[in-house]
C-alpha cells in the first residue's frame, strides 16, 4: 500500500511540474519549438511589429498554432538590454507584450 501511495504522489508531482513550467522554459530545455524564419511571418504581423517596436534588435519569430485560442505569431526581441515578447494574430492584430524575466 505504501508503494502505491508513493507512486501516486510521484506521478502527481511530475504532472504538476510539467504543467506549471512556462512554454519558453520548456523550449529552452530542449523541448519542441516552433521557430520560423522572418520570411514565413505574414507581412501585416511584421509591419505592425516594426511600427510598435522600431528600435527592436535580435528579433526571432515563433508560430504557435493555438495560443490565446487562435494561431499566434510571437516575436522575441531586445529593447536595449531588456528581452521582450510580443504576440500577434495572423492579420497583424496586437494581442500582448511583456518583458521576459
Amino acid at each position: 500500500m505504501k508503494k502505491l501511495l508513493l507512486a501516486v504522489l510521484l506521478l502527481t508531482a511530475a504532472t504538476a511540474t510539467f504543467t506549471l513550467v512556462p512554454e519558453s522554459s520548456y523550449a529552452r530545455s530542449g523541448g519542441s519549438t516552433n521557430s520560423i524564419p522572418a520570411s514565413q511571418v505574414p507581412k501585416p504581423v511584421k509591419r505592425n511589429f516594426r511600427n510598435m517596436y522600431p528600435t527592436a534588435t535580435q528579433v526571432e519569430w515563433e508560430y504557435k498554432p493555438v495560443y490565446y485560442g487562435t494561431p499566434v505569431y510571437t516575436a522575441s526581441f531586445h529593447l536595449g538590454t531588456q528581452k521582450w515578447e510580443a504576440n500577434y494574430t495572423a492579420d497583424g492584430a496586437f494581442i500582448s507584450a511583456y518583458p521576459k524575466v
